[in-house]
């Protein structure tokens, strides 16, 4: 028995988490975006930040394509930016991305050779690592037994830089990630360093330093280390 492919919703109004997006088995395009009065998409999110074609999905001979239609924000694969009009291939547990993190889907394929028995990567409602936990709902971040809250753009950092821990993150991806809203401008004078640094301070005082990130001078950043409890 075939089944067609699908997304797993891990964040995007109206919809909940883990709410399964079903795709048609047949070759054809679907079109994601935001609804108005005057358009609707083949699947709609309640996002000021999405735009009305922010992206298309192709189907053909099996495979599942996405491209972005010049949305204003963007769409990304893994965290890598899609250049407008040209698709990218989805694979198993690729994660999709609408206007820097707006939306996050998750994608499962579908193979003439798979079983019922083949489950997707599930995207679960937080972020689990050892000692510390992510909860995008609550916005929190849990370190051995101390919770801390952070504001929606502290969480938003804190979040890129955990997801590519020991990883460089450029400027450029934080300012697109946290300030999409300002994504379209000139990069250079959408968030100032200053800006950029001002949040990172926060987020050490707010986690009582337990957490190291290593700022490299006017290029990027690397979140090196969390030691819950080390300092408390």
């Amino acid at each position: 028995m075939n089944r067609s492919p699908y997304f797993i919703v891990e964040r995007g109004h109206p919809y909940e988490w883990g709410t399964v997006l079903t795709l048609p088995k047949e070759a054809g395009r679907i079109v994601l975006g935001r609804s108005d009065s005057e358009w609707e998409p083949d699947v709609a999110f309640d996002n000021a930040f999405v735009s009305r074609r922010q992206a298309a999905i192709d189907i053909e001979s099996g495979s599942c394509s996405i491209m972005d239609l010049d949305s204003k924000h963007g769409t990304q694969v893994n965290g890598n930016p899609l250049t407008p009009f040209v698709p990218a291939l989805l694979g198993s547990s690729d994660r999709v991305s609408f206007a820097g993190g707006m939306v996050i889907l998750t994608f499962s394929p579908v193979r003439t050779d798979e079983t019922l028995e083949f489950t997707p990567v599930v995207p679960t409602n937080d972020f689990l690592r050892g000692d510390y936990k992510l909860d995008p709902i609550r916005q929190t971040i849990r370190l051995g037994e101390d919770l801390h809250q952070l504001s929606d753009k502290e969480y938003r950092c804190l979040e890129l830089l955990v997801r590519k821990e020991r990883q460089f993150v450029g400027r450029e991806e934080i300012i697109r990630y946290v300030w999409p809203e300002r994504a379209e401008a000139d990069l250079q004078s959408a968030a100032s360093t200053e800006e950029i640094n001002s949040l990172l301070y926060r987020i050490r005082k707010k986690t009582n330093h337990t957490i190291f990130i290593e700022n490299i001078r006017g290029k990027g950043y690397i979140l090196q280390e969390i030691t819950p409890g080390e300092y408390g």
